[in-house]
């Protein structure tokens, strides 16, 4: 227990960070510094290029360094250490931030959370090879994240800000949270979860381990339904912000929203710990992905008016429950993609393979909210108008409910038909362990 709570300490202030880089700073550049909602847009697509570059050299540099603390550790701390210097700057938007200042932080603090990410994501296959416990450990890490999310989330909340929404002010507050834990979670868990060395053979090249990635079937299914997943989030979650202010005119709710379910994902962690190793890991992320569309269906229901924060509250909270079922599923899914690489190649290339998820997370994520704001700025769509047109309100919900909604689909067929549930995982598991005992396997 006390080697899980460890493990997933650094989760908290990777996701206070996590949250408003991803859904709450390009709404805040757009509405209080001196860029266009075109620009932001083109900003995070680019910054999503420079990660195709990164991240699966940083997964396979995981892979392949050797310290005395072990493959994993060493790139946490120089991550860790790259975030906290990179919030500081990037928390604070105002008039003299302008786009490059924009850009030059967003690409430093998205180097420093992937070099924190995926070696840590990728330690997780490496701390069991129970098909149930990686879900259970899973659960304690995303625990950690939501628990992250509601630090920043409730900040607003806080007696000394002067209003519920959210503001340069409360972003600024949080980067201080950040630097703060950041360096105590990190020792907790250097110092305490043990690190394995990993013996990788030396016929395994950059172009070896990306054929392995694409010849790897489970992992497509995995892809396709992680990248429609998030590909919808990054849609929903920039245009949330303006659904909130411009549509719903309940932005000072921000707060009690993200508060509320926050919390409803922080108490059903545990509760997808237990189910989902009995239904199966894919049909838990097909169920999850499906009940996201229904959400956003019935998000397009409400309207400005007395109802909007209850009925915002109830299908909100709704969905946060499915999402902590959701983050659970894929990062434990991905330890069984990996056992299955394994096999075949003989190698253990967890640090490649995560490098997977996170790309796919940032790529869908920014890449939507890209395309979101690129979308919703050819409608015309105005951040900083109390009223847009029929028109620019028409595009709005096009990208912020109807495309996520299709995706969401998508991504339930992709993670229903996966072809690797328990009862095949327990085969690649079997075979492992086997290959260990004759001396084949590190």
């Amino acid at each position: 227990m006390s080697q899980m709570l460890a493990y997933a300490a650094p989760m908290v202030p990777v996701y206070v960070l996590n949250a408003p880089a991803l859904a709450v700073l390009p709404a805040l550049y757009a509405k209080h510094a001196p860029i266009s909602m075109a620009a932001i847009g083109a900003v995070l697509m680019f910054t999503r290029l420079f990660d195709v570059a990164t991240d699966p050299l940083i997964g396979y540099l995981s892979d392949n360094s050797r310290s005395s603390l072990g493959p994993r550790k060493p790139w946490i701390i120089l991550g860790a250490s790259i975030c906290m210097l990179a919030v500081y700057f990037l928390f604070r938007p105002g008039p003299s931030t302008g786009v490059v200042y924009f850009l030059i932080w967003s690409v430093a603090l998205y180097l420093g959370w992937t070099l924190v990410e995926i070696p840590h994501a990728a330690w997780l296959k490496e701390l069991s090879n129970d098909y149930a416990e990686r879900t259970r450990i899973s659960g304690f890490r995303a625990a950690a994240q939501y628990l992250g999310q509601l630090l920043f989330i409730a900040s607003p909340l806080l007696p000394f800000f002067v209003t519920t929404e959210m503001t340069p002010e409360v972003t600024a507050f949080s980067s201080w949270v950040v630097i703060a834990i950041m360096p105590v979670t990190i020792f907790l868990c250097i110092r305490y979860v043990p690190a394995q060395n990993i013996e990788a053979k030396p016929n395994m090249s950059v172009r070896i381990i990306m054929r392995g990635l694409i010849a790897n079937r489970p992992l497509r299914f995995f892809a396709a339904a992680h990248f429609g997943i998030n590909l919808s989030m990054g849609m929903s979650g920039a245009l949330y912000f303006f659904f909130l202010d411009n549509y719903l005119h309940i932005l000072d709710k921000i707060a009690h929203l993200g508060v509320t379910a926050a919390i409803i994902s922080l108490v059903g962690t545990p509760i997808w710990s237990v189910i989902i190793p009995r239904i199966g890991k894919h049909v838990s992320l097909a169920i999850c992905a499906a009940s996201n569309a229904i959400a956003l269906a019935a998000m397009s229901t409400i309207s400005s008016g007395p109802l909007a924060f209850p009925l915002m509250l109830l299908i909100y909270g709704s969905s946060a429950l499915t999402t902590a079922g959701m983050v659970i599923s894929l990062y434990a899914l991905m330890a069984d993609i990996v056992d299955y690489d394994q096999l075949k190649t003989g190698t253990n290339n967890s640090g490649s393979y995560y490098s997977v998820i996170v790309l796919l997370q940032k790529l869908g994520i920014a890449l939507g909210a890209g395309l979101a704001f690129l979308f919703v700025g050819l409608f015309g769509f105005d951040a900083k108008s109390e009223e847009n047109s029929a028109f620019a309100m028409s595009g709005f919900f096009l990208a912020f409910l109807v495309i996520p909604i299709i995706l969401n689909i998508g991504a339930a067929f992709a993670a229903w038909f996966f072809p690797l549930d328990r009862r095949r995982q327990a085969i690649v598991s079997r075979r492992l362990n086997d290959i260990k005992r004759r001396g084949g396997v590190e």
